[in-house]
């Protein structure tokens, strides 16, 4: 450790040879990039929120009614359900980019 009197009115920094010391003891003086969420979890983040969670509610709600019920020529439940998700989908598509 390099010691230096703070009372010293000499003292005006390190010397080239303390300083060249120093940075090939400790390295150079910057901060750490830190790593950020990769790509497919920005992706999936925004598809959250709360009205995205309602529409992912309805969308699973159609999906069990046109499972459950017994006339499946009408299913409009079905398409009514991959339209929820799709919105849901194509919004964070254009909100992520």
């Amino acid at each position: 450790m390099i010691k230096v009197d703070p009372m010293d009115k000499e003292y005006h920094g390190l010397t080239d040879h303390l300083a060249a010391e120093g940075l090939k003891k400790y390295g150079l003086n910057t901060l750490t990039e830190k790593k950020g969420l990769p790509w497919y979890l920005q992706f999936l983040l925004s598809m959250t929120g709360l009205f995205n969670y309602l529409l992912w509610a309805g969308s699973l709600l159609c999906f069990i009614s046109f499972g459950v019920q017994e006339d499946k020529s009408d299913a409009s439940n079905l398409y009514l359900g991959i339209v929820l998700a799709l919105v849901v989908i194509i919004t964070a598509i254009f909100s992520y980019t």
